[in-house]
């Protein structure tokens, strides 16, 4: 019976601590005005936190996958070999080789794709395929970009390069006995420019943006010098329109001409490797899902791209939604919430970049449908980033600003750090900047100029500068605040206003735009940082250096019980909590022996807790003196006292 009792106590002990964090979760809700929740630690928390963590780093690769990326390409294009020349022959005659050795290492390894069983291409034949997408890459360095946006090079550029092959070899078929100038031309007549006669392909020299330009939408060969010739901006622009003019509706005179690897990248989904099961198709099948182009893509492409992103736009919808009711129903509950709502950021980042990968290198848009989806993607990340790295600064802040403190029963609870308002404002100052930059960084890459950002940033800057123009005051005069430092969380201290008068409070918090004051009749009043920069603020809490002055009155002792008493005395001040230094001496006067102990407190004590640091110092000295380790007096003698500055003996025994 016992055993069983004391199996239902720790059952029931057990039961009670477990309860108690949540009854104390309880309580915050309660105080909030909103329903209890009961958090338990099951399989499924464990999993969402996890979930939340998995997209937190995944948001960070992310970032720093856009922020490398090009640095990355660069030193990929670095190991292939270079295909723009010095002359238009040598241009044209590597730009030639490599999409022909690139269109051999594609073709291939699609016909051993195909004459093998299963659905999925062998480990070897996809990387012959990834080989011929290198050369691919690097003969699209032979087109000069610069008039395309940044966001734009990797869709244009690998269209604009195959058509332009095609096209290449038909002028070139056409005029047998044409003589492409080499380096011996190009310096005996200073050539800039070259046209292929009766063609709209023209090779130009890398030349730069002229100066008072201003930065070019786009970057044109970057392994090439300002010798070397590439296709001119304008045939590269034209090349569609061309491409559409002479091999339209003649699938012969375009297989003849290599027209056909273009058709195949831009109707087959799959990008250059296809998937098997959508080249083998029966003939009808594929002759109307795949060959057959309906406004500009194949049937095929359209069945795929629809479905997917109109589920794209659902998911998108669902998280935002998530989102708006996160924020409204976790508002005030500490860190967590701002991480909930970087983890459904994330989330919606996350689907914007998968959509477009997908319309763009799976499904091979081409044209003003991949210029759509380009632009709206990059749209939206740039709405959506710009929250999201200040929601991610401020959950860094929020997560700073708080320690934990065990309490005495073994709890351990999260407490505001002190200058927690200003690590929040620096925090916020960083987010904001950040969403700045991602703004700039991102309309750049669509193709606008710093001073047309500048134009359309201008008007509505003003209108914020202007309603915002005393934020911007409060904010930039808590940064003189925390700079100067004075003031902290936990002063006393008196603030005169103009228009209130003199404000007596304790500080709770300093943010960004204001001062939190506790009064003396319990209500908050919230100060905004201009007022308090331009009022005389007195701190009562910050004190020099008071000097520590004290004498007692010893009993009568032996003189080898002095020395040692004097000894005692000596180590306990060392011990002392709050001393800068003192000594201890003792001095024979009419009345007796005294020991009179002189020195200075620390600086910056509180004229709250000097006082009773004095008291416990003058109590630990009068339990020293009585100590019956240290003396052994007789019932007659009296209690020790002190001497205070006028002179009179007071006895500490009452």
């Amino acid at each position: 019976m016992a055993t069983q009792l004391g199996f239902v106590e720790k059952a029931r002990a057990q039961y009670m601590d477990e309860a108690r964090p949540r009854q104390i979760c309880q309580n915050k809700y309660q105080l909030l005005g909103k329903d209890p929740v009961v958090h338990h630690r099951s399989w499924f928390g464990y999993r969402a936190s996890k979930s939340l963590l998995l997209a937190v780093v995944v948001s960070l690769v992310l970032v720093t996958g856009s922020l490398l990326g090009p640095l990355w390409a660069g030193e990929n294009q670095q190991v292939l070999r270079q295909v723009p020349g010095s002359n238009p022959r040598q241009t044209i005659d590597n730009f030639l080789a490599t999409t022909e050795e690139a269109h051999n290492l594609i073709q291939g390894a699609i016909r051993e794709g195909l004459a093998t069983s299963g659905w999925f291409y062998s480990p070897a034949q996809r990387q012959q395929v990834e080989e011929g997408e290198k050369l691919l890459n690097q003969a699209i360095e032979a087109l000069n970009l610069s008039e395309i946006p940044q966001a734009l090079h990797p869709i244009q550029g690998i269209g604009a390069m195959l058509m332009l092959r095609s096209l290449l070899l038909y002028d070139l078929a056409n005029h047998p006995a044409l003589v492409v100038p080499g380096p011996e031309e190009v310096a005996r007549n200073k050539l800039s420019s070259w046209t292929i006669p009766d063609s709209p392909i023209t090779l130009a020299l890398n030349q730069p943006a002229g100066q008072g330009q201003g930065v070019p939408l786009g970057l044109p060969c970057q392994q090439c010098s300002e010798q070397d010739f590439l296709f001119s901006p304008r045939t590269v622009a034209q090349a569609d329109a061309d491409f559409n003019r002479i091999f339209n509706g003649n699938p012969a005179l375009m297989r003849r001409f290599g027209g056909d690897l273009y058709v195949s990248w831009s109707l087959v989904p799959g990008g250059a490797r296809p998937p098997k099961w959508v080249l083998r198709l029966p003939r009808p099948w594929k002759n109307v899902l795949v060959e057959k182009p309906y406004g500009g893509q194949s049937l095929l492409q359209w069945l795929i791209l629809v479905p997917t992103s109109a589920l794209a736009l659902v998911l998108a919808g669902a998280a935002l939604l998530s989102l708006r009711h996160r924020v409204s129903t976790t508002a005030g509950l500490g860190r967590r919430a701002y991480w909930v709502r970087v983890g459904l950021l994330v989330q919606v980042l996350a689907l914007i970049a998968l959509w477009r990968w997908f319309s763009i290198d799976w499904v091979n848009l081409t044209d003003y449908r991949a210029f759509g989806v380009v632009v709206a993607a990059q749209v939206l990340y740039i709405v959506v980033a710009m929250p999201f790295v200040y929601i991610f600064c401020e959950a860094v802040g929020q997560s700073l600003i708080r320690q934990g403190r065990r309490q005495a029963d073994g709890t351990v609870i999260l407490v505001r750090r002190k200058g927690a308002g200003q690590m929040l404002t620096v925090t916020r100052v960083i987010g904001l900047t950040l969403a700045i930059t991602v703004f700039i960084q991102g309309a750049r890459s669509l193709g606008l100029t710093s001073v047309t950002i500048l134009a359309l940033s201008s008007v509505p800057a003003l209108a914020i500068s202007l309603g915002t123009q005393q934020l911007i005051r409060d904010i930039s005069d808590g940064f003189s605040l925390f700079l100067d430092g004075q003031l902290k969380v936990g002063d006393k201290c008196t603030i005169g206003t103009a228009r209130s008068g003199e404000i007596d409070g304790t500080v709770l918090s300093m943010g960004m735009r204001s001062i939190n004051l506790s009064l003396t009749n319990g209500s908050q009043l919230a100060i905004p940082n201009s007022q308090v920069a331009g009022s005389v603020v007195t701190n009562h809490s910050i004190r020099s250096a008071e000097p520590l002055d004290l004498k007692l009155l010893l009993p009568k002792l032996e003189t080898d019980v002095l020395a040692l008493l004097k000894g005692r005395a000596e180590v306990l001040l060392a011990e002392a909590e709050g001393l800068d230094r003192a000594e201890a001496h003792l001095d024979h006067t009419q009345e007796g022996w005294l020991l009179k102990v002189k020195g200075r407190w620390l600086p910056g004590l509180s004229s709250s807790d000097l006082p009773h640091r004095r008291d416990e110092l003058l109590l630990a000295l009068h339990r020293l003196i009585d100590g019956p380790q240290l003396i052994n007096l007789e019932a007659c003698i009296p209690s020790a006292g002190f001497v205070t500055g006028d002179g009179q003996a007071n006895s500490l025994s009452a």
